[in-house]
C-alpha cells in the first residue's frame, strides 16, 4: 500500500503539464488517481477522467464507469476485483482527446503502476490506452484479443470503451460483452497458469 500511495501522492501534486492542477468548476482539483484497489490483479486504463471522476476523486464513476460496473457483475466480477486508472491523470479541457505530450508526462505514472500492481492483464480500454500500452492502433482490428507488451511484461486485453458514443453504435455494445466474456475466460486461465 506504501508505495501506490506515494505514486497517488506524487500524480495529485503533478503539474509537469498546464492542465496538472487546474480548477474544474471552481472547486475541484484536475487531477485523478486510482481508485487503489492495489491487490486487484486485473488492470483498466481508460482515457482520461471527466468531470464526474474529477468531482469524485475516482476514475470511472461516470456513466461509462456504471455501465462497466453493471457489465462486470454480470460475468459474476465486480468493480473491487479492477485496478482502475487512466493513460492520462487530469481532466483536459472541454474533455477534448489527450494530446501526445500529455500522455508522454503520465506515462511515468503508468509504468510505476504496471510494476508495482503486476496484473495479470491489463485492460485497455479505446486506441488511446491500446496505443499507450502496446504501441498499436486500431481499436476495432485488436479487440477481444490477448497482446503481450514487451514493456510491460504482461498481457493487455483491448476493448472498445464503454462509453454511449461507442457502446449505442450498431453492434458495438455485442461487441463490448462478447469481450468482457473473453476478458473473463482470458483472466481465469492467466490465473491458472500461475497457480
Amino acid at each position: 500500500m506504501n508505495d501506490i500511495q506515494v505514486l497517488k501522492d506524487e500524480c495529485l501534486a503533478c503539474r509537469r503539464c498546464s492542465i496538472g492542477g487546474q480548477m474544474v468548476h471552481g472547486k475541484y482539483i484536475s487531477n485523478v488517481f486510482s481508485n487503489m484497489h492495489y491487490l486487484a490483479k486485473v488492470m483498466v486504463l481508460g482515457q482520461n477522467p471527466g468531470k464526474d471522476e474529477v468531482e469524485m476523486g475516482e476514475p470511472f464513476v461516470g456513466i461509462s464507469g456504471r455501465y462497466w460496473d453493471e457489465a462486470v457483475v454480470s460475468i459474476g466480477m465486480n468493480r473491487s476485483d479492477f485496478y482502475i486508472s487512466n493513460v492520462v491523470r487530469c481532466y483536459t479541457p472541454e474533455n477534448r482527446r489527450p494530446l501526445p505530450e500529455e500522455m508522454d508526462n503520465c506515462r511515468y505514472f503508468l509504468d510505476k503502476e504496471i510494476s508495482i500492481i503486476k496484473p495479470l492483464i491489463v485492460v485497455a480500454l479505446g486506441g488511446l490506452a491500446l496505443k499507450q500500452l502496446t504501441g498499436l492502433g486500431g481499436i476495432m482490428k485488436h479487440h477481444g484479443t490477448a497482446i503481450f507488451s514487451p514493456r510491460y511484461k504482461t498481457f493487455v486485453f483491448p476493448m472498445l470503451h464503454p462509453s454511449p458514443l461507442n457502446i449505442d453504435t450498431d453492434g458495438n455494445e455485442k461487441i463490448f460483452l462478447d469481450d468482457l466474456r473473453k476478458l473473463k475466460e482470458a483472466l481465469d486461465n492467466a490465473r491458472s497458469e500461475n497457480t
